[in-house]
């Protein structure tokens, strides 16, 4: 509490002392280079009491979180890159099935991320006039290990 008390006094009287001397000058260019020289004086009287040692300064010590608090961050994120993934292959697969000259009313992918964010297309539900011809356009393109499934049914 002493050094804060002696800073707000260096303070004031700096102060003080600098409004003397900036209205005794009268030349501009000796008024910026005082006012300068001045605020260095009442920078330093501001910051002597600390810098002595006079109060101790610390940071508080910072308990490092624990992750499990974001989990459910980590699961939301995880769901809503697994659903906006698995939109784009729909509608990526439906832009290739109607390309190929195929109608087609829907087409929904169930999809697997893994940790390291690898995708996994699991399977393919296809609703669309011509079953075969769509499923063939479909694991053209992304594999025939997948399974396509008809919607229809």
């Amino acid at each position: 509490m002493e050094t804060i008390k002696a800073a707000v006094i260096a303070a004031c009287g700096v102060s003080a002392g600098m409004w003397i001397v900036e209205n005794m000058i009268t030349e501009a260019k000796s008024k910026v280079q005082i006012r300068f020289m001045l605020n260095m004086i009442m920078l330093l009287a501001v910051t002597a009491p600390f810098v002595k040692g006079g109060m101790g300064f610390s940071l508080p010590s910072v308990n490092t979180f624990d992750l499990g608090d974001y989990d459910y961050s980590r699961e939301q994120y995880a769901q809503a890159l697994k659903t906006e993934t698995e939109k784009n292959i729909s509608q990526v697969l439906m832009e290739q099935v109607i390309a190929a000259g195929i109608s087609c009313e829907k087409i929904e992918t169930q999809a697997y991320i893994s940790e390291d964010f690898s995708i996994s297309i699991i399977k393919v539900t296809v609703t669309a006039e011509d079953y075969e011809a769509a499923a063939r356009v479909i694991r053209s393109s992304i594999g025939t290990e997948t399974e396509v499934v008809n919607g229809s049914d």
